[in-house]
């Protein structure tokens, strides 16, 4: 029996870190080839994939997931310098949802990746994109170009609480997290 039960939580464990990969991937990939150009970037769904990932995820993988997806795709996209803070920020992103997880997780049994938790967190971890590519920016750039880009964040958690949300609800449809992590 300890055997079977040891098999099963190896398993488990395979699957999280098969589903790191994907999210990273998706990421990557829709960060780097869905593009809506902007006066001071792009707006891609790559986020979602972020916020997904970090709904899903148990603990820290939501954020290695983040912050590899969003690494890469500076990386692969020409833009190295965008690495770190991307990076980082994509990380940093993933940790309201996880807090999210986890308090859904304590408070009932429903594995639904949208509930009022999942979409309370949109709000930090809009915030924590916005404020954290003003920093990047500042010193990357100047002050102004920092102000200017305001309004491209701004799209861009938009685009992507849009694409997580209906994405979300589809999931749910399938009891995606119940079949998956089980």
């Amino acid at each position: 029996m300890q055997y079977a039960n040891a098999k099963s939580k190896q398993n488990i464990h395979a699957r999280i870190i098969v589903l790191t990969a994907l999210f990273a991937a998706l990421t990557t990939v829709l960060t780097m080839t869905v593009k809506i150009p902007t006066i001071t970037g792009y707006v891609h769904p790559g986020d979602s994939m972020i916020y997904l990932g970090a709904s899903i995820l148990p603990g820290p993988y939501g954020i290695f997931a983040g912050a590899i997806g969003g690494g890469l795709a500076d990386l692969l996209s020409g833009y190295p310098h965008w690495i770190i803070p991307s990076a980082i920020i994509k990380g940093l992103n993933a940790v309201p949802f996880i807090l999210a997880f986890y308090i859904q997780k304590k408070r009932s049994k429903s594995h639904r990746i949208i509930n009022p938790l999942s979409l309370t967190a949109l709000v930090p971890s809009s915030l924590i994109t916005v404020l954290g590519y003003f920093i990047a920016h500042l010193f990357m750039k100047d002050f102004g170009y920092a102000v200017v880009a305001i309004p491209n964040e701004l799209c861009q958690v938009l685009a992507a609480t849009i694409v997580f949300t209906a994405l979300g609800f589809g999931l749910d449809g399938m009891k995606f997290k119940d079949r998956v992590l089980k």
